[in-house]
């Protein structure tokens, strides 16, 4: 039966009870493939190498956001306890999906499966041994020398440099414009975004501070808009003041240690020639004075791209209750309830909970305008990695206008969460990164009625046609 009571958000199967399902990947256990080595067998050579390069390397190499490499076996020897506390805790790599509830398709998911993390811990506790180099799969090969998870970029766009003082309240404006430099209309396939500290220095805890605080980053957060001002002036002013609803013009924003954001393949979101980027960021002081820059990383579509889609520039879903947060002093798991609803049908293409220090967990489920509910997805959240997810094209919600997503979040106050500073005090809505905040960022294409009906069409054949090759779960859309 569908889930309509306490939403504990433990392990739940969904059955299909809805057409609309067949937007839905639903799992109810981690899938775990293989055996794991025996125990004394595991090497780094052999079967740590594999896990680190696709899952760790991209921030932890040269010029990477992470503050160590651990590309060879001795960059990684003095880090291996750190390591197997970090994966087995799973805050590291940060990938905060839920493996056993909603959606379990993601573009670029560098998670470890409970097979790998007691691989990690097996080789560890018998002395990470390094084993035959012979065994070492080829290193990765990197696009860029600059660190860019997506590959290099086609266009950087840097904001000009901010000093961030060692102590000082949060700061909050705006900065820019800086040109971008395209001469003609582009679409974008994917956006990422580096902090860079103009010293060289890495990310990373300042000596000093407790673990888990935070300051690894000093840009929180960053709202980027395009901005025409030999044409339209007023644009920046506007931009001071968005609203969410925008003037057409490309918008995006970051937050502190977020992923690479991927549009999907047959949708259109566009920057236009002589555009410049304006910044309204929040910017917070981690123990020691910086200078730093927000670079802006694009790929870009082919020239002769034609988008099937255009898509929304920014939803914000759940803010309606945000000032009624009430997060006591001592506390521990307090729940919020939000509800926004699709004000016309959409392909949901990302899962974007967004907290503040308090936040540690967030869960959205679809309530459709029959009454029928599903999961979407669970996640704990960590405010020094705000991450999006970005699902499979073959699996991301495609909803009917009406339908409700009811947003869920827990908030712990107490000594028990490292990011919570001073839990003696009460904690409510705020911009500050010690406020806290409370909704769904989703990038959302919407539809019209027909092109709902033809999307929803086209993923049922696709469906069939998948199932017919490789029949599982009969009766359970997505597997």
């Amino acid at each position: 039966m569908l889930t309509r009571g306490a939403f504990d958000c433990r392990s739940v199967t969904v059955p299909v009870a809805f057409v609309l399902s067949a937007a839905f990947a639903v799992t109810s256990s981690v899938d775990v493939t293989g055996q794991a080595p025996q125990q004394g067998n595991v090497t780094f050579s052999k079967h740590i190498a594999p896990i680190l390069q696709r899952s760790c390397e991209n921030c932890h190499r040269a010029n990477g956001v992470a503050p160590m490499a651990l590309t060879t076996y001795e960059q990684v020897r003095p880090w291996v306890r750190a390591i197997q506390r970090k994966t087995a805790m799973r805050e590291m790599p940060p990938w905060f999906i839920e493996k056993n509830i909603g959606i379990q398709k993601f573009k670029n998911d560098i998670s470890l499966s409970d097979e790998e993390i007691a691989t990690i811990g097996q080789w560890v506790d018998n002395g990470a041994p390094q084993g035959n180099p012979a065994d070492m799969p080829p290193p990765r090969h990197y696009t860029d020398s600059a660190g860019w998870i997506m590959g290099k970029p086609d266009l950087v766009v840097r904001s000009p440099v901010m000093t961030v003082k060692a102590v000082a309240p949060d700061w909050h404006g705006m900065i820019g414009p800086t040109p971008t430099g395209l001469t003609e209309d582009r679409y974008i396939e994917s956006v990422e975004f580096k902090e860079v500290r103009l010293d060289g220095g890495p990310m990373g805890r300042v000596a000093g501070r407790k673990e888990g605080d935070l300051n690894y980053f000093s840009v929180h957060h960053a709202g980027i808009r395009e901005v025409h001002p030999d044409t339209d002036p007023g644009g920046i002013m506007r931009s001071a003041e968005f609203d969410g609803k925008g003037d057409g013009n490309f918008y995006i924003t970051y937050q502190l240690g977020a992923n690479e954001t991927v549009y999907p393949s047959d949708t259109g979101v566009q920057i236009k020639a002589g555009a410049q980027f304006v910044y309204t960021v929040h910017l917070h002081s981690i123990g020691k004075e910086v200078q730093v820059q927000l670079e802006v990383g694009l790929r870009l579509r082919p020239k002769a791209f034609k988008p099937r889609y255009q898509q929304a520039k920014f939803v914000v879903a759940g803010d309606s209750p945000a000032t009624e947060l009430d997060i006591p002093p001592n506390s521990n798991n307090v729940r919020f309830d939000s509800f926004y609803r699709m004000p016309q049908a959409g392909i949901i293409t990302t899962f974007e909970p967004h907290m503040h220090m308090s936040g540690r967990r967030l869960c959205v489920e679809a309530i459709y305008p029959d009454g029928k509910r599903e999961w979407m997805n669970c996640a704990g959240y960590n405010h020094n990695w705000v991450k999006v997810y970005t699902y499979d094209e073959d699996v991301a919600p495609i909803v009917p206008k009406d339908t409700v997503l009811h947003i869920i979040g827990w908030y712990t106050n107490s000594s028990s969460n490292p990011l919570s500073v001073e839990p003696r005090n009460w904690k409510g809505y705020g911009s500050r990164s010690i406020d806290d905040m409370f909704h769904i960022q989703p990038r959302i294409t919407w539809l019209t009625d027909d092109q709902f009906k033809v999307a929803i069409a086209e993923r049922e054949a696709k469906q069939r046609s998948t199932a017919s090759e490789t029949p599982s779960h009969p009766g359970r859309a997505g597997n």
